[in-house]
């Protein structure tokens, strides 16, 4: 009882003492139940409309702090030169593979086993989603599925193309393996990542990245150009810091013509301030964000689609193509490779593989954009016979006029000063208010009931 009616002393003076408006009309000497009533109501309505608005705030700031504005000053900005993927259709040595069968005779007794083995290499080297399910179930010669790369890494054919640009600084190649197989990527920037080398290392180690190539309006018209290319060949145009995906758009260029593509830029850059945001606040990955991926060292909006194709693979086939890296970080996964068997089941499936899609429904891979990111579109591209082999061209006719650009807009400062408006608008309190009833309903309380 003693306790009680102290209580009641403290928070009365508590309230008496306190700035914040229409807490003393409750306690007022002399007034009328009426009265108490009636500034308790406004006080409970005015404490429910600052949290119900406080709570909007706070929840703005997690969805949607940032946005992502248009500049078009296009002479303030350099533009990145394009990255190309190419994949030639002719991958296969064919005097390797004739060493390889005389270095392993016990493999090949059978009369035609050359030429039978020749073409079970050359439909593994060019198999891709798009021809599982045709690919023949084929003699294997006992070389096991997880050797598949290994085998076909070792009997490619050099593809070593000339490459030649206007850009100033030189345009770095590297022999990548992608969803249609082993490639060539000129000017990426994580190339290096798919290279089969990287692999087979076993190496999950940031690579040194080599300097943007970029170019500006008053470079005038820039191309970059492959010569000797001597097959067909199939092509992806994507930004430095992206891979080539098998759902993506590509281009088939026939062998003994001269291609010239012209191509448009569109460029996202994401100021530094949004690196302090969270990621499910600011919907984008940087590349050192790799946590969300477990085969790459490094994160990219395709890489992730990769993994998640990968994971569908494996759902329904139980094994992966001989194109993705079967072993994850610090190698906690290793994934069964298919054999032919297996790539019948991947070509039943194709369609899902391909689109990320079951029916109407997109499947769920939580993958979010780069937060950096560069797209390129085909404006035109024209081809012509030429004597010399295959030649591809390529660069920026018309310059982008926009580039868009991603920016903190609503801060956690913005929240402190949106909370302390409403707490002001409501209560007429402030953040000293909301301290001193803290400091009052603790320490104040404690010590005064300890004495």
């Amino acid at each position: 009882m003693q306790f009680c009616t102290y209580l009641r002393k403290f928070i009365v003076k508590l309230l008496k003492t306190t700035s914040a408006h229409g807490f003393q009309h409750v306690i007022k000497v002399g007034a009328q139940i009426v009265e108490r009533i009636f500034w308790i109501c406004c006080i409970v309505i005015c404490i429910y409309g600052m949290t119900a608005l406080a709570q909007r705030t706070w929840d703005r700031y997690q969805t949607s702090p940032v946005v992502i504005s248009m500049d078009r000053n296009m002479y303030l900005w350099n533009t990145s030169f394009p990255s190309v993927t190419v994949c030639p259709h002719r991958r296969i040595d064919e005097n390797k593979v004739k060493q390889y069968v005389q270095q392993n005779p016990a493999m090949f007794v059978g009369d035609g086993d050359t030429d039978d083995f020749l073409e079970f290499v050359v439909k593994l080297a060019n198999a891709t989603y798009d021809t599982f399910a045709n690919l023949p179930m084929h003699k294997t010669y006992g070389i096991d599925s997880a050797d598949y790369m290994d085998l076909i890494s070792n009997l490619s054919l050099q593809f070593l193309p000339q490459i030649s640009s206007a850009t100033i600084l030189p345009l770095r190649s590297q022999q990548t393996v992608t969803e249609l197989g082993v490639c060539m990527t000129i000017n990426s920037k994580i190339a290096d990542y798919n290279s089969y080398q990287y692999w087979k290392n076993n190496r999950w180690d940031l690579v040194s990245e080599p300097q943007t190539v970029v170019v500006h309006p008053l470079d005038g018209e820039v191309y970059g150009q492959l010569n000797k290319l001597e097959s067909s060949y199939e092509v992806y145009f994507h930004g430095y810091m992206e891979v080539p995906d098998i759902s993506e758009q590509r281009y088939l260029f026939l062998d003994s013509f001269y291609t010239t593509v012209e191509l448009l830029a569109l460029e996202l850059i994401t100021s530094t301030s949004v690196k302090e945001l969270s990621i499910s606040q600011r919907q984008c990955r940087f590349s050192f964000e790799a946590d969300a991926l477990e085969f790459s060292p490094i994160y990219s909006y395709n890489l992730c689609r990769i993994e998640c194709r990968m994971r569908l693979a494996l759902k329904y086939c139980g094994c992966i193509p001989h194109f993705y890296r079967n072993r994850g970080k610090q190698g906690k996964l290793r994934y069964r490779t298919c054999d032919f068997e297996g790539y019948r089941c991947l070509g039943v499936n194709s369609d899902a593989l391909i689109t990320l899609r079951q029916g109407n429904k997109a499947i769920e891979c939580k993958c979010v954009p780069n937060c950096d990111d560069s797209n390129f579109f085909v404006q035109a591209y024209k081809a012509r016979e030429w004597f010399l082999g295959a030649t591809l061209q390529w660069g920026l006719t018309d310059y982008p006029k926009m580039q868009l650009h991603r920016d903190v807009i609503f801060g956690l400062s913005d929240v402190f000063v949106y909370i302390g408006g409403l707490g002001g608008f409501f209560l007429g309190c402030s953040l000293l208010t909301f301290t001193e009833f803290f400091y009052f309903l603790t320490w104040r309380l404690f010590k005064e009931t300890t004495a």
